[in-house]
């Protein structure tokens, strides 16, 4: 179940990126399935997942799953 729920949270927060609206991604839902991303991530880098970026100290945990994964949470405004 972590692994659909990290799925489905890191693509609702692309397309929130893409269209220019607010995360839906907040720290509290990205907790659940932050322990299954760590196991799965790495064999789909490079093909579903970028490297990871490195994460500035004290981010939440929706910053720092979404930048394990690949993503750089930072680059959007207002993070």
């Amino acid at each position: 179940m972590g692994a659909v729920a990290s799925d489905a949270a890191v693509h609702a927060w692309d397309i929130a990126v893409a269209t220019g609206g607010p995360s839906p991604l907040t720290d509290e839902p990205a907790r659940r399935p932050a322990p299954a991303a760590e196991e799965l991530v790495e064999p789909l880098r490079g093909f579903a997942h970028g490297p990871a970026v490195e994460a500035a100290p004290g981010v939440g945990d929706a910053t720092a799953l979404l930048d394990h994964l690949g993503r750089d949470a930072g680059r959007r405004p207002g993070n």
